[in-house]
């Protein structure tokens, strides 16, 4: 069969099929410069990729995110969206801080006729995760004041704030530093 036929039939995309293809998840041979895919191999195929979809990718930290300094949850859109809007905390997975519990939600102030402070849970789409075909990722913002039941990332997140200010002291410093040699230099005695 072709590529669109079998991807009608395991309901993924012609590209996500010629990948399977390319990577041999499925028997497939080139002719003339098509693939043509042995039906059984498709079947078993697709019989992993339900077995699969009963499982759901583990949601993982990442500080690629929107906002600068506030970490993010990639994981199924559809979990991370119900959890935001249920305000119930996510349990991550699949790294070093496996089991540790984060909440949704980065409250943010907003300076338009006034003062508001919005929530914003949802930043950005990942498309489709590849070892689990079918299931769309997304990244959610952490809400970083309710990190208690994230001690590892507590712990990080406060290295992390220690190291800034560190840094944003010396810069001061060295201003200041630099403010004195130029009026020492521009006084002169006339």
């Amino acid at each position: 069969m072709n590529t669109t036929t079998a991807a009608t039939q395991a309901n993924v995309t012609a590209a996500t099929i010629r990948t399977w293809c390319r990577r041999g998840a499925v028997a497939a041979a080139k002719v003339a410069g098509r693939w043509v895919i042995d039906a059984a191999s498709l079947a078993r195929r697709i019989e992993i990729g339900t077995r699969r979809m009963t499982a759901a990718p583990p949601m993982v930290i990442t500080s690629k995110t929107s906002t600068p300094g506030v970490l993010g949850v990639v994981g199924p859109a559809a979990q991370l969206a119900s959890a935001f809007q249920a305000g119930s905390p996510i349990t991550l997975g699949g790294t070093k801080v496996a089991g540790e519990q984060v909440y949704l939600g980065h409250s943010q102030t907003v300076y338009d006729d006034g003062l508001t402070v919005q929530v914003k849970g949802f930043d950005s789409e990942r498309g489709e995760h590849a070892a689990f075909p079918g299931i769309a990722c997304a990244v959610y913002l952490v809400d970083m004041t309710r990190l208690d039941a994230a001690p590892t990332i507590k712990a990080t997140v406060a290295k992390a704030r220690a190291r800034s200010l560190a840094r944003a002291a010396a810069t001061e410093q060295a201003a200041a530093q630099y403010d004195a040699r130029i009026t020492a230099n521009t006084s002169y005695d006339c």
